[in-house]
């Protein structure tokens, strides 16, 4: 069974998230999407389960668990500063710290991320602007060129679309099926 591929709209609502930054480092643009429980470990392939993800760490992560990750980023991070024997001041417990301080902060911007995912709104504002794209165009096309009308978005609240313009059906003229139906008409 292959992967999901999903939708763009999707893709890009995922990427957009957590200000369009790596939810696990938290500094590096936002290139994939990462499934925070691995697919191997039964995980969902939903927008549920999706986080964003720079290609350093999902290919890092790859199948591992999220503490698992976690601990490995923040041990290479901080082992250069680790005592050598394990029962010093900068030991197993204080490598521990950091790790468990590393942990909370992926998980508060992981729930960030489910908090954002889970707005109707702005679900509603990506589904209505990007449903038509196709799957196969690359995101990353489409992730440079809307991103100033998301970040515009952002700050407006996800505003609605306007609505549609009320038509009627027409026989007036040849080849025109639908025209404009002018304000003051109550018909």
């Amino acid at each position: 069974m292959g992967r999901k591929k999903h939708e763009v709209w999707v893709r890009l609502m995922v990427l957009f998230t957590n200000m369009g930054r790596c939810v696990y480092c938290d500094h590096a643009e936002s290139e994939e999407l990462d499934h925070v429980v691995p697919r191997k470990g039964s995980g969902a392939d939903h927008w549920g389960n999706l986080v964003p993800a720079c290609k350093a760490c999902n290919q890092g992560k790859s199948a591992k668990g999220l503490f698992a990750w976690v601990a490995e980023m923040t041990y290479r991070e901080h082992a250069e500063n680790a005592d050598k024997w394990p029962h010093g001041p900068r030991g197993l417990m204080w490598m521990r710290q950091q790790i468990d301080r590393a942990f909370d902060d992926v998980q508060a911007r992981i729930e960030g991320v489910k908090a954002e995912l889970d707005d109707e709104v702005r679900r509603d504002w990506f589904f209505d602007r990007y449903w038509h794209l196709s799957k196969n165009e690359p995101v990353w096309v489409w992730r440079a060129w809307t991103e100033a009308s998301v970040a515009k978005a952002r700050t407006n609240g996800y505003p609605a679309p306007p609505p549609p313009p009320r038509m009627r059906i027409t026989r007036g003229r040849l080849g025109q099926l639908f025209e404009p139906v002018p304000e003051d008409d109550a018909r």
